[in-house]
């Protein structure tokens, strides 16, 4: 008990060294806890970044299709005849004879 009460009264700088490294250990590992999760969602976060991009370049090369397509039809009816733009309606799919 005297060895006890001597440790106490003239050991607090090796009762506060220990309690401080203790705390020291407890703090990493709640740090690195938080570390680690804050790695893995930016991990997700980049992923679901790259999958837009991907989906975004895919609707941009389709929207440049569209454009082109429209671009060869029109060249092709302001180029035709009247004639021929007349013919070409007839024939076309939606074109009724009512």
């Amino acid at each position: 008990m005297t060895e006890i009460l001597s440790l106490l009264s003239g050991g607090w700088t090796w009762i506060i060294g220990i309690a401080g490294i203790a705390l020291t250990l407890v703090l990493s590992y709640f740090g690195g806890k938080k570390f680690g999760t804050v790695q893995t969602q930016a991990k997700a976060d980049v992923a679901a970044a790259q999958k837009e991009q991907q989906q975004a370049e895919q609707v941009a090369a389709k929207q440049a299709e569209i454009v082109k397509v429209v671009k060869d039809v029109e060249q092709k009816n302001n180029s035709a005849s009247d004639s021929a733009a007349r013919d070409s309606m007839r024939s076309g799919k939606y074109y009724s004879k009512d």
